[in-house]
């Protein structure tokens, strides 16, 4: 009671208040400490911010540089600088001293960048930023940092299904009703030299040049000819039935005309197949050798890039109609050309079933092609799908085939040669399955489609799928 009427507080009072003091003390420490992990957490998302920039520069190098690698170092190399510095890290633009390019190739299987100048198939892209500065762990003695990003971009390994043509219209071209959409000389020409790849051969007193014999009795003609005794040369056709096409199944400004000219055109009109005249694949048959030369021009660009690729061929005809698996996937090239090489049009059969040679193209894609890599089907045609059974049937065999390639994921590039080619349909294929569509005119001669034929496989060949491998 005195205390209080003297103003003296208790003892108990001067306790509290060294407690409020302690806490104070205790609540700056605490500030400080999180104002430390702010500062922490600041220049650590921001280091983390730099390093995910730094990322994405050099993804977008070594992508870039990747692409143009098909046309030589040098213009990867200034495509791969060009897109790292157009982008922004840590607030400026990355110079060309913090690039590093180098030229390789990529081993899938111990995951190793391989440095090569030699026909390269992939990039190493590093991209270095030295003395990036902090903002708040100066405070603690360090005001900058060192960081670098590393990517590896490469051709994705292509499985790739050549899909052609090899029915009887592939020979339409050489044949002497083209006379009047390509010329007299172009034809004839083209005849000339299949005639000569043939060995040019002799029968009877027949001669390359044509000679008009009037008389419609096969007997006599075959004595005019010299060709009475003489074994015809092939399994399938004889003399007899030559003398009867030319008298009157063949172009009417041909007709009645003998020699080899007109020889050549009955065995590509009626004696075509492999079965019949097994030779003709030596010879110079249009479209079908433009078609070859450009098959091989492919075959020969895929070889010298060193993508890991593999092709298959499958022909869209058969003794069965069908289509026919002539090599599965490979890496052997030389082997695919030679096949190709070796089939001549209407090698099986006349027809063309389109839809058989997709389905064979697919499911050899989705049986033997490997996990991870872009499958592709390339389709060639230059007529229209009439088998199975008819145009109509056909036709509707190709939608459904074309769907489910889009369910596999499969894109199918067309290629529609010549005036003759169901472009529609084709269109119809490439829009389905994410593909694309070339048109090749066939108005032409055919040394201009086949270099037309041979840019469209370049460019095929040239697009290749790109991945970041690391």
């Amino acid at each position: 009671m005195f205390a209080q009427i003297l103003g003296i507080r208790p003892a108990v009072r001067l306790r509290g208040g060294s407690r409020r003091g302690a806490v104070i003390v205790l609540f700056a420490l605490v500030v400080v400490f999180l104002l430390g992990m702010v500062a922490f957490a600041i220049d650590t998302g921001y280091i983390f911010t730099v390093n995910t920039e730094l990322r994405r520069a050099s993804d977008a190098g070594a992508l870039a540089g990747a692409g143009l690698l098909v046309q030589g170092i040098d213009k990867a190399e200034a495509a791969t600088r060009e897109y790292v510095k157009a982008n922004i890290v840590g607030a400026r633009a990355v110079t060309d001293d913090e690039i590093e390019f180098e030229t390789g190739h990529w081993d899938p299987d111990a995951r190793t960048f391989l440095p090569s100048t030699i026909v390269p198939s992939a990039v190493r892209v590093t991209v270095v930023r030295e003395q990036q500065p902090l903002f708040f762990a100066r405070v603690f003695g360090r005001d900058q940092f060192d960081t670098r990003a590393t990517s590896v971009a490469r051709f994705q390994p292509r499985e790739v299904m050549l899909t052609l043509d090899y029915s009887g219209s592939m020979n339409d071209d050489s044949e002497l009703k083209s006379v009047g959409k390509l010329g007299a000389s172009t034809v004839e020409a083209n005849i000339h030299d299949m005639y000569t790849e043939l060995g040019s051969p002799t029968y009877g007193n027949m001669t390359f040049n044509t000679q008009y014999i009037s008389s419609t009795n096969t007997s006599t003609v075959l004595n005019t000819l010299g060709l009475n005794g003489v074994s015809y040369p092939y399994p399938g056709g004889s003399w007899s039935d030559y003398v009867n096409y030319v008298k009157g199944s063949i172009t009417t400004a041909y007709r009645r005309d003998y020699g080899y000219l007109t020889w050549i055109d009955y065995l590509q009109n009626r004696m075509a197949s492999s079965s019949q005249t097994p030779d003709l694949w030596k010879t110079s048959e249009q479209p079908i050798t433009a078609l070859k030369n450009a098959v091989a021009v492919f075959l020969a660009y895929m070889d010298e890039v060193d993508t890991d690729d593999r092709i298959g061929l499958a022909v869209y005809n058969s003794p069965s109609q069908q289509g026919v698996l002539e090599k599965g996937l490979t890496d052997d090239y030389d082997t695919l050309e030679s096949i190709s090489r070796h089939r001549q049009a209407g090698h099986y059969d006349s027809y063309t079933n389109i839809s058989a040679g997709l389905k064979t193209s697919r499911e050899e894609l989705e049986d033997n092609g490997r996990i991870g890599s872009y499958k592709l089907i390339i389709l060639m045609t230059d007529g229209i799908a009439n088998r199975p059974s008819n145009e109509s049937t056909a036709k509707a065999a190709v939608y459904s085939e074309a769907q489910l390639a889009a369910d596999a994921h499969i894109p199918v590039v067309t290629i529609s040669l010549g005036a003759g080619a169901d472009t529609d349909l084709m269109q119809y294929v490439a829009d389905t399955t994410g593909g694309k569509h070339f048109v090749v005119p066939g108005d032409q001669a055919p040394s201009e489609y086949e270099e037309d034929l041979k840019e469209v496989f370049r460019k095929i060949a040239q697009d290749m799928p790109l991945e970041i491998v690391q």
